[in-house]
């Protein structure tokens, strides 16, 4: 999941990103003050989430509503409960009183998943009418030397990305690069065969043996690939899976 964070104390804003980062957020940039938030905002495509301290150095965080109109999803951070009320007329999902507790922020990022989870799944259910299975992906065209071949979805074990770059990863232990982001991958492929566990990796259902200590396990040899479910997709693989 992206996010950002908005906090004028610097040693909060590490702190936090710290703590995201160890959950397997991907923290785009902090940002200091309303100012440089909404200029921000108002220049690059918005993240999943927003961690936004309510009191920054150039007015109250309310002021870029006001600018932008901010698609994320907010979580609001501050050491004054006396803003809670107002906070919850904006997109907001929680109120986290600084300092923020670890174990507070756990929980919240447990909720998190659910709500992904769910709106994924209603997403889905609402659209199913409208796409069907041959709207899905079943083939990628991949270079070899100056060869191109197609690779059907059903030899495909994962998709991973290395040093920005996406492969493929085939049940013939072969890697391909090819031209798409693990984002994009998400809306093409079936969600039913396909599962992002982590940042850098999409499961194919098909090659999935056995979940083990959180790792995927499969049949085949993969080295140097992370087959780890990120804490944070945990719950909504299990749903998936079953």
């Amino acid at each position: 999941m992206t996010t950002l964070i908005i906090e004028d104390e610097i040693p909060a804003s590490r702190r936090l990103e710290q703590l995201l980062n160890k959950n397997g957020f991907v923290v785009f940039v902090i940002l200091h003050s309303v100012k440089i938030a909404v200029e921000w905002l108002k220049n690059n495509n918005h993240p999943d989430l927003i961690f936004m301290d309510i009191k920054l150095r150039d007015n109250l965080c309310f002021k870029i509503f006001e600018e932008v109109d901010i698609k994320s999803k907010i979580i609001f951070t501050t050491a004054f409960d006396e803003f809670a009320l107002k906070a919850f007329e904006y997109n907001s999902l929680d109120y986290l009183l600084k300092p923020i507790d670890e174990k507070k922020l756990e929980k919240l990022i447990s909720k998190l998943s659910i709500f992904q989870s769910a709106f994924h799944n209603n997403e889905h259910l609402k659209n199913i009418k409208l796409q069907t299975q041959s709207d899905y992906k079943t083939s990628f065209l991949v270079s070899i030397g100056s060869v191109i071949r197609k690779v059907e979805t059903k030899e495909i074990i994962c998709f991973f990305s290395n040093n920005n770059t996406t492969y493929i990863f085939s049940n013939q232990n072969r890697l391909f690069p090819i031209d798409s982001s693990l984002e994009k991958l998400e809306k093409d492929l079936d969600i039913n065969q396909f599962f992002r566990i982590s940042r850098k990796l999409i499961i194919n259902r098909e090659y999935i043996s056995a979940v083990k200590k959180e790792k995927i396990e499969t049949e085949f040899l993969i080295e140097n690939i992370d087959l780890k479910i990120s804490r944070l997709k945990l719950k909504s693989f299990m749903n998936w899976y079953k």
